[in-house]
């Protein structure tokens, strides 16, 4: 009898489950990009539009990626959010079921910072946005809506950097118009001749001008770059910061262009200086 009931509740809930999604395939876009199989949007940091993907399969989002009114996902699919934005200021991706993850760094969460040890975050059918940088630098930008954990994958390709090299303090002024040194070091694991200049970003700007020169003394060629402190995407609250890149052979001193490479990393302490204190 005790089964029986179960049975019954549980006929009563997948019926439920079922109208539900039914009305959701309803009142979604009617020209809505289907994904059943696996696609891949934005490879090559190529700009590809998708409008309101309905995933039921595997989309994987790259830097070039534009999504328009939001994204919806259903069933056991995976979305991997390696790059791309959503456009539309009231868009979202509504996440029924499925599992999401977002690829980066400085996540925080309606503005509040994440634990940098944070491999996930729950929704709780309220509206929430995410921010961070994308691999390659790019801003994050997502908003949600369901009931699912987030997973997030913080990316640490081993790449060392030295923010301000000679300061300690890395002090930043982010009123100032001048522009801020970052330093990609070379060491036995990583060749920063190999960076493609032009593929860098540092807390979101990308650079005014670079060199290469030994910037620690140790006798190895390094590259050092310098952003506008005007186009730094930090805050007063900003406690560290990242230099993203792509490797892409030889680095010259032309900006190459080309797509593709492995994409490396590197985060050091800032200290923000200049903001004015708030009164208790």
């Amino acid at each position: 009898m005790v089964n029986s009931k179960k049975s019954s509740i549980q006929i009563k809930f997948s019926i439920v489950i079922g109208c539900i999604l039914a009305v959701l395939f309803i009142v979604e876009p009617c020209s809505a990009d289907v994904v059943s199989g696996q696609l891949d949007i934005g490879i090559g940091f190529e700009t590809q539009y998708i409008y309101y993907p309905i995933v039921l399969g595997t989309l994987n989002l790259h830097p070039g990626a534009e999504v328009d009114l939001g994204m919806l996902t259903l069933g056991s699919c995976n979305v991997n959010f390696h790059g791309g934005q959503l456009l539309g200021s009231d868009s979202y991706i509504n996440a029924i079921s499925g599992n999401i993850t977002v690829y980066g760094s400085n996540f925080a969460l309606e503005g509040l910072p994440l634990d940098p040890l944070a491999t996930e975050f729950f929704l709780e059918y309220e509206y929430v946005t995410l921010t961070g940088f994308y691999e390659n630098g790019e801003p994050i930008n997502l908003t949600f809506f369901g009931g699912i954990p987030i997973h997030l994958v913080t990316v640490d390709s081993g790449m060392e950097i030295d923010i301000k090299p000679g300061d300690e303090n890395n002090n930043i002024n982010l009123k100032s118009q001048g522009v801020i040194p970052v330093a990609a070091l070379t060491t036995e694991q990583f060749d920063a001749a190999t960076i493609d200049p032009g593929s860098a970003r540092f807390a979101g700007a990308t650079p005014a001008h670079w060199s290469l020169e030994d910037v620690d003394d140790d006798g190895d060629i390094d590259v050092i770059f310098h952003f506008r402190t005007q186009e730094l995407d930090l805050s007063d609250e900003s406690t560290e910061a990242t230099l993203t890149a792509q490797v892409a052979g030889q680095m010259t001193m032309a900006s190459t262009t080309q797509a593709g490479g492995a994409v490396v990393s590197g985060t050091d302490t800032v200290n923000i200086v200049g903001a004015k204190k708030s009164k208790k």
